[in-house]
């Protein structure tokens, strides 16, 4: 079983945790140097997005969907859900909420020459998920409870690449001081947490080397 993935996708990265969490027989590959206008690519991953994960039976992408795949295909391995059925559902929000309310306005201010006022939109609408968190996290080290979830895979990279994004605008996206704000310091401090946080940033060291 095989995970096509890059260093630095906050989606890759929340299934790299589950992954080391789970310690699950998985390696992992990158895609193709043409995987944006691949063909053969886009056979494995119709939308054209990664990661994408080779199981036996064919590919599986949409990185929600693969933590929860993990889960079922591999009930002999730490689960990364909580035990209590709100705790669960509440899990299940906060990788809703990173998808939904996180995400998106990412992808616009990460494309390159975006026009002033999408920038600002997408800027305001990302001050709101952020600004939400804080009634949902519970924990300032990790999201639900005593240990690593799901919520974590998804909320600690996404974290990660607001702070980068933060950093790159010249703005303070996350409010300091907030439970929020000491959660994205302190979730780093799981193992797998920060393994993964590690090999997001070398990968942002490579793209600068890059240019």
């Amino acid at each position: 079983m095989e995970l096509i993935s890059l260093p630095v996708s906050p989606f890759a990265a929340r299934v790299r945790i589950a992954i080391y969490a789970k310690g699950l027989p998985i390696d992992l590959v990158p895609p193709p140097a043409d995987w944006r206008e691949s063909r053969r690519f886009r056979d494995l991953s119709p939308t054209g997005r990664i990661p994408v994960l080779l199981d036996d039976r064919g590919p599986i992408w949409e990185s929600a969907v693969l933590l929860d795949y993990l889960e079922e295909r591999f009930p002999e391995a730490p689960t990364l859900m909580p035990v209590d059925a709100f705790d669960r559902a509440m899990a299940r929000l906060l990788v809703r909420h990173v998808d939904l309310y996180l995400m998106p306005p990412m992808v616009v201010l990460a494309r390159p020459g975006v026009e002033d006022a999408n920038a600002r939109r997408a800027v305001k609408d990302l001050l709101d998920g952020v600004a939400m968190l804080d009634g949902l996290l519970k924990g300032p080290r990790y999201a639900l409870c005593d240990r690593l979830t799901i919520a974590d895979c998804a909320l600690a990279p996404a974290l990660f690449a607001i702070r980068v994004t933060a950093e790159r605008l010249g703005m303070d996206l996350i409010e300091a001081g907030s439970l929020t704000e000491t959660y994205g310091r302190l979730s780093g401090r799981d193992p797998h947490v920060g393994r993964v946080i590690e090999e997001m940033e070398e990968g942002l060291r490579h793209l600068v080397r890059l240019g």
